[in-house]
């Protein structure tokens, strides 16, 4: 190889260095890894630097819904011990009920509230077909889905 060849060799590899650090960089910044209310509230000073992702069960009557000034408040738990207690401000989502799943994303603030900018309700994955539906409902039901 001459030393022209060599050279963009070299510089190719170069950019595809930094390009790959500069992405690594990023992505790692950008990572929220999911916590439970016990390790929250079993250290909660080592999560008040940083922003967070709790997943939980709403618990049964901890839910307030202040629908003039969208405020949610209800606590999330996953256990009947050990609860964290969380506001929200913005739309309540349809699916969002007690006993059900959730994520929040947010941060702790300095008097142990946290304060979630995100509400990720979760759902159940299972389909069930109506069962007052017609047989000629489902097949069409199923032709439109792209099945037999």
């Amino acid at each position: 190889m001459n030393k022209k060849t060599i050279r963009y060799v070299v510089g190719g590899i170069l950019i595809l260095a930094v390009a790959l650090g500069l992405f690594a960089s990023i992505s790692s910044e950008n990572l929220t890894y999911y916590h439970t209310p016990s390790e929250i509230m079993a250290n909660p000073e080592k999560f008040k630097k940083e922003r967070v992702r709790v997943m939980g069960l709403i618990e049964e009557g901890s839910v307030t819904w202040e629908p003039a000034d969208t405020r949610l408040a209800f606590r999330i738990t996953e256990d009947s011990e050990t609860y964290l207690s969380v506001a929200y401000i913005g739309a309540k989502p349809d699916m969002f009920k007690e006993g059900q799943g959730v994520v929040v994303e947010g941060k702790i603030e300095a008097d142990g509230q946290f304060v979630a900018n995100e509400l990720l309700v979760k759902h159940s994955e299972e389909y069930k077909v109506d069962p007052n539906m017609t047989a000629e409902q489902k097949t069409k039901m199923m032709q439109s889905m792209g099945g037999r």
